[in-house]
């Protein structure tokens, strides 16, 4: 890909944080690494705590702020999101339109998920004079959407977001399980599929020697990265994983990554949990490679297929980039045991009791040194699913940069 900063089109990105945000999605980054700063116009309209050295910035900002009490959620549901989707939501249409005429890009990529409110706004602003990128990474009726929502208006926004991405110019998603959806809805089958994955020196690093293993330091290492969003699953595995611990040689440590404040909440036990703060993406990568096995939780009793079928946990490619291998739980149709079934780079399980999770948990930790013996399988899967400066060119590439 070139450097020339004029080979570079110019993107308007909307998205509900700014570029600086803690809360940033990590594959946003991973998407703009190396695009020119100043061909970035950035739409935000929520605050949040920002990184003091950030690794992504973009040449210009423009906000239109929903506020914090206006935001859905599970509390007062239903004014909350009435008051969202009847002033905010054309208000903050009319403001992007109009951010848009004075940014003059070449591009709009309109960034939707469950609860991106700033795509939303976007499915409605009528937005001309330039091309349209829209991401489809989580759907508005999963659970929590409709939680927040409502069924009805969680439904709604699913249908606007597949009438925008009907008449966008390009268009990426997830997983094979939502591509086929979006033609389902729309009738196209011309999109991309865009997940987190390796970077070039992950992939030279564990390409060209062997996998480290942890340090030897008498403590199996199970990491937890991110946000768990199928909790009865997790309680489970967790249950089943407190049990197995009793009984092993070692000492097993549940190490969670992200800072979503798990330590105060009453199932979490310091004497073998530990939450760490947040990373940079590279220092993140050098944590992971101290633990043996990084856990993916989806859906295991088929609670919210429509996030298990369709949507893909980035923690995946996380984990592999650092060779991580991945003891996945979740159930038939989800796009984790799909993956898992034709890329040997873990362990995974269908089942959905205590007592299946424990026996699954005791024999994958009898395998000697993980990272060493998926090692192969990892590497086959980053070079055929996870290279990042490939899916990124392939973005790019749609969007005009060349």
């Amino acid at each position: 890909m070139s450097s020339n900063p004029d080979l570079f089109p110019k993107l308007f990105f909307v998205y509900d944080y700014r570029p600086e945000s803690r809360t940033m999605a990590d594959l946003v980054r991973q998407l703009l690494l190396g695009y020119e700063t100043q061909k970035i116009a950035w739409w935000y309209s929520r605050e949040s705590e920002l990184y003091a050295n950030p690794d992504l910035r973009a040449g210009s900002l423009y906000h239109f702020s929903l506020p914090h009490k206006l935001a859905p959620n599970e509390r007062w549901t239903r004014a909350r999101s009435l008051l969202m989707e009847h002033v905010w939501v054309p208000l903050a249409a009319r403001r992007l339109r109009t951010a848009v005429a004075q940014a003059k890009p070449d591009i709009t990529w309109v960034f939707c998920n469950a609860n991106c409110w700033s795509g939303v706004a976007a499915t409605v602003a009528n937005l001309k004079n330039c091309r349209v990128h829209v991401s489809l990474w989580d759907y508005h009726d999963m659970k929590p959407g409709i939680r927040s929502l409502g069924a009805a208006r969680a439904r709604r926004f699913m249908e606007l977001t597949f009438r925008l991405i009907k008449r966008a110019d390009s268009y990426n998603t997830l997983c094979p399980a939502s591509m086929e959806d979006i033609e389902r809805h729309t009738g196209r089958k011309d999109g991309l599929m865009v997940h987190s994955g390796f970077e070039p020196h992950h992939l030279q690093a564990l390409a060209s020697v062997a996998a480290q293993q942890p340090e030897n330091d008498g403590i199996l290492r199970v990491a937890y990265v991110g946000t768990i969003i199928s909790e009865t699953g997790f309680f489970k595995m967790l249950e089943a994983l407190d049990k197995v611990r009793a009984s092993l040689p070692q000492k097993l440590v549940l190490e969670f990554f992200g800072n979503r404040e798990y330590r105060i909440r009453p199932w979490f036990k310091s004497d073998w949990m530990i939450e760490h703060g947040l990373f940079s993406d590279q220092g993140l990568i050098d944590a992971l490679r101290r633990c043996s096995w990084g856990i993916v939780v989806m859906d295991p009793d088929a609670e919210d297929l429509q996030y298990s079928r369709f949507s893909f946990p980035n923690k995946v490619g996380t984990y592999l980039s650092a060779g991580v291998p991945v003891l996945g739980f979740g159930n038939t149709e989800s796009c984790l045991i799909r993956m898992m079934r034709e890329h040997d780079f873990g362990r995974f399980t269908t089942a959905v009791e205590v007592a299946e999770m424990e026996k699954f948990l005791r024999d994958s930790f009898q395998v000697s040194a993980p990272r060493e013996f998926f090692r192969e399988g990892i590497l086959r899967c980053a070079r055929t699913e996870f290279d990042a400066a490939s899916m990124r060119a392939k973005l790019w590439k749609v969007w005009g940069q060349t």
